[in-house]
């Protein structure tokens, strides 16, 4: 994990949410995916605790939550569930659209514009 981006309990376990959504959005889990999950958690320091309030959490709240974030933490949430979209080697259309609904509901999309300029 870039070593300045650091994340609240909070903000863990909406990480954790949405990395959920991410991995069943397109109803094919996969063992890389699971891998690629496992190892996020491990970097971003995501207790046992934190995960399970986290697979527990409403995904439309876990959006709030990143909308609330710093600019750097959208821009690194965004990362990570790219990660996972590109884990098995398939990016599926069901993960493009929640990874582009994430980002609209969140604003990361208005910072990725920001940075094409």
């Amino acid at each position: 994990m870039a070593e300045s981006i650091t994340y609240s309990s909070r903000q863990k376990e909406a990480l954790v949410s949405l990395i959920i959504e991410m991995i069943n959005c397109d109803r094919n889990i996969t063992l890389e995916e699971l891998h690629t999950s496992n190892v996020i958690n491990a970097e971003l320091g995501i207790t046992d605790d934190i995960f399970r309030v986290g697979l527990a959490l409403d995904a439309r709240y876990a959006l709030q939550i990143v909308k609330e974030m710093t600019d750097e933490q959208k821009l690194y949430t965004g990362l990570l569930l790219t990660r996972i979209i590109d884990a098995d080697g398939k990016v599926e259309d069901d993960e493009i659209q929640l990874l582009n609904h994430i980002c609209k509901e969140t604003g990361i999309d208005v910072l990725l514009a920001g940075i094409k300029d």
